[in-house]
């Protein structure tokens, strides 16, 4: 058997996210939205066959995957492949949002390397386990993982972030054969726009 289903999902906001600094790895814990936004994935997933979470090792990370784990009297194992891209120390905890691909140059791994640990972290997974495995990382890793599932091909001059998912996102990709985009970026607030009373 191997793990079928991958539900990816980013980790709650923070005030990191809030006042739009590169976190990087500092330990900032999930802010009141945050906790809410990831309390109702849980939620969503809470009737699916769970079995087994993995997770960036960084705090945000954890406390999101520990929220999901809940239901399922699971414990989450944490990876370091899973973990957000490395910044160089002096961009870490700044304003000023930096991206692979648009500021490499505050980056210690290239959006290659960021891809090839985040390619290697499911290919482990999938041979680790069977069933349905809950994935939490980061933007950026997320972000690599997915244009490689949709084959979506890379440069300077095409933003890749047209595939960017929120805080608290939940995507699905079905591992049977060649990976397949299911579900993408599905959160809380997804539908408010088109409901007549508020969320």
């Amino acid at each position: 058997m191997a793990v079928e289903n991958i539900f990816i999902v980013r980790h709650g906001e923070t005030v990191a996210n809030e006042e739009e600094l590169d976190a990087g790895p500092i330990d900032y814990p999930l802010d009141k939205k945050g906790l809410k936004d990831v309390s109702f994935i849980a939620e969503e997933l809470s009737g699916c066959k769970i079995d087994a979470i993995y997770c960036s090792p960084v705090l945000r990370a954890v406390e999101t995957a520990k929220i999901i784990a809940h239901p399922h009297k699971l414990k989450p194992k944490a990876l370091e492949e899973l973990t957000e891209a490395r910044l160089k120390p002096e961009f870490i905890g700044k304003a000023g949002r930096h991206h692979l691909l648009t500021t490499p140059y505050a980056f210690e791994e290239t959006y290659n390397q960021v891809q090839k640990r985040m390619l290697k972290a499911v290919s482990n997974i999938k041979k680790e386990g069977d069933g349905n495995a809950v994935v939490v990382s980061h933007g950026d890793p997320i972000v690599s993982l997915l244009n490689h599932i949709i084959a979506k091909k890379i440069s300077r001059m095409r933003s890749y972030y047209s595939v960017h998912p929120d805080p608290a996102s939940l995507s699905i990709v079905n591992l049977r054969g060649r990976p397949t985009l299911v579900l993408f970026n599905y959160h809380r607030k997804l539908l408010r726009e088109y409901r007549s009373t508020p969320a």
